[in-house]
């Protein structure tokens, strides 16, 4: 639906640097539900300003909604649906209040696992050293293979 626009608006919002000013209508858009004026202001240049805020009132379509958020049938379906939802997550609260609590699997806590190998970041206990034992030789570059066997030089003889 086109608006009907007059030729010229008067600015009538309170304290707008505008207001009281005829301005001379150049075009129109919606945006957001609300119509807006592209107006030339006295210096020569255009502005967009809401249709509230000059003499020119936008009558909005009943069945629009415009400037609402819906129809009063459709906002008081929504609630009837909301209300149900709550309903519900009230409900699987309660349910779940009511289940015992759920015992927690032991197994990765049996000492046998967990003593079978130390990892890299394993703390020290009474069986092992607390440092890392083992240091790298400074003939060996690093990411050399770690076998015991890698740093030993075969000599001429061919037997060892």
């Amino acid at each position: 639906m086109r608006p009907v626009l007059p030729a010229t608006v008067t600015v009538i919002r309170v304290r707008h640097p505008l207001e009281g000013r005829d301005l001379r209508v150049l075009g129109w858009m919606r945006r957001l539900g609300r119509l807006e004026l592209m107006l030339e202001l006295p210096d020569g240049s255009k502005r967009l300003i809401p249709a509230e805020h000059t003499s020119h009132r936008d009558s909005p379509d009943p069945g629009e909604g415009a400037g609402t958020l819906g129809k009063t049938a459709d906002l008081l379906g929504l609630s009837v649906l909301i209300s149900a939802l709550c309903a519900r997550i009230q409900q699987e609260r309660e349910q779940a209040a009511r289940k015992p609590p759920a015992r927690e699997d032991n197994r990765a806590a049996c000492p046998a696992q967990s003593a079978a190998r130390p990892g890299p970041g394993a703390t020290a206990g009474a069986d092992r050293p607390a440092s890392g034992g083992r240091r790298r030789s400074r003939g060996r570059a690093a990411g050399s293979p770690d076998r015991q066997d890698a740093g030993r030089r075969t000599g001429s003889g061919g037997g060892q």
